[in-house]
């Protein structure tokens, strides 16, 4: 999934931040990680799809069309997905706690996004969290956040 989305960073050119030569850009891989519980389901509701977009906008500061392209771009190539533990051996190398429970949030505010969390999507953002090394209280803490902004938007 990584190399399409390295591709689409290449193609935007030289006005884009992102290091395409940096194996472990850790807006890839959390564009990756928030895509999978999105379709995990096989099912992407309009509503996820806007809070991907939206969470990568804010947290990242792109802009609304880089995000999108992410988005689709992510969406199209899931098939094409190396496995969970190169995504998490990656956010252990380069997040600290901190931004682990912002990765663990945001995968809970998409799974949040279309009102129903699937047992699918649970199990998905419980094993990234295991295999990051979360806290099991900031883990709880992350899903409660994320269901608390879901009923303030």
């Amino acid at each position: 999934m990584l190399q399409p989305l390295r591709k689409l960073f290449e193609q935007i050119g030289s006005g884009s931040d992102i290091d395409v030569h940096n194996e472990q850009d850790v807006r890839l891989v959390s564009a990756a990680l928030m895509v999978e519980v999105a379709t995990v389901d096989q099912r992407l509701d309009e509503k996820e799809r806007d809070t991907l977009v939206r969470l990568l906008r804010e947290r990242y500061q792109l802009d609304a069309g880089l995000a999108r392209d992410m988005v689709h771009n992510a969406i199209d190539q899931r098939e094409q997905a190396t496995s969970l533990y190169e995504f998490t051996q990656t956010v252990n190398e380069q997040f600290d706690e901190h931004d682990k429970y912002l990765l663990v949030r945001q995968m809970w505010q998409v799974a949040f996004a279309d009102g129903v969390i699937e047992a699918l999507e649970e199990h998905l953002i419980r094993r990234v969290a295991e295999l990051i090394y979360l806290p099991h209280g900031l883990f709880t803490r992350a899903r409660a956040e994320a269901r608390d902004m879901g009923d303030r938007g």
